[in-house]
């Protein structure tokens, strides 16, 4: 496979930047090239290599603000990508690629910074990388709209979170697990997040301008209604166990949801 230029790597990195970043770059080559140019005399014996110093400068400035261009219409891209899902129905219907940029989308919202590794494919692999919050998590996307997630899929991420160092690993997927994948997560740094759990962190997440109601949450700590069961659901969020909550006060006052145990620390909600 041929490496790429010096040109290419700087392209590809500054695209997975924030913008900013490619227009702070591209100022301070451009200011480089002007100082070169002005300390050298045009009679000096490295004028010539002093000017193609500053084109190369400029070139370079160039490149990384078309690369900066193309990080925000990315950004704004994924942003649109969540924002306008309506639900799980919504979410089945994407393709392998936006499910993975909705994912990660959802996390960054959540104030992790996100690497797309690119490698993992429709298969399987690691697809995203959450840097925050003082951890290193992976995550791997499966958009499988029938299929249930087996165990094995499981293990293998488990596996892969233990030998790259990770803190924590995020299994999502448009479906749901089997029985035997849920049973192997219990006592592991590992979350696994279905369909469901997706669309109510997509609502929960989507600007508020895309939402056309509000989310249930409380406006005061309300006591659980049931004991914890082996049926209850698991957080979205921290994979924490989940329930039953009837909301006191506000616009959803009197309706029932799945409430995090770790509330306050944890918004975690499941629509019911």
């Amino acid at each position: 496979m041929p490496r790429n230029s010096i040109i290419e790597d700087i392209f590809d990195m500054t695209t997975n930047a924030p913008w900013w970043v490619g227009v702070v770059i591209a100022v301070i080559l451009w200011i480089v090239g002007l100082v070169v140019d002005a300390s050298t005399p045009n009679n000096a014996p490295t004028a010539a290599f002093h000017m193609l110093g500053r084109y190369f400068l400029n070139l370079v400035a160039c490149v990384v603000l078309v690369a900066a261009a193309v990080s925000a219409v990315k950004k704004l891209l994924r942003r649109r990508l969540l924002d306008r899902q309506d639900g799980l129905p919504s979410l089945r219907a994407l393709s392998w690629r936006e499910f993975e940029q909705l994912v990660g989308e959802a996390y960054r919202r959540q104030g992790y910074d996100v690497e797309e590794t690119g490698g993992g494919g429709a298969d399987g692999g690691i697809d995203l990388i959450l840097r925050g919050h003082g951890e290193t998590v992976l995550v791997q996307c499966k958009q499988w709209r029938a299929q249930q997630v087996g165990v094995d899929k499981v293990r293998e991420l488990f596996g892969v979170m233990t030998a790259e160092g990770g803190n924590r690993a995020i299994l999502v997927t448009s479906g749901s697990f089997t029985n035997d994948a849920q049973s192997f997560k219990v006592g592991k740094p590992l979350i696994l997040v279905d369909g469901p759990a997706l669309a109510a962190m997509v609502r929960d997440f989507r600007t508020p301008s895309a939402r056309t109601t509000p989310p249930p949450f409380p406006s005061a700590r309300p006591e659980p209604r049931t004991l914890l069961s082996e049926t209850s659901p698991t957080c979205p969020k921290c994979g924490a166990p989940m329930v039953l909550r009837t909301a006191r006060r506000g616009a959803n006052a009197g309706n029932q949801f799945y409430g995090c145990t770790r509330y306050p620390d944890c918004k975690g909600i499941r629509y019911i």
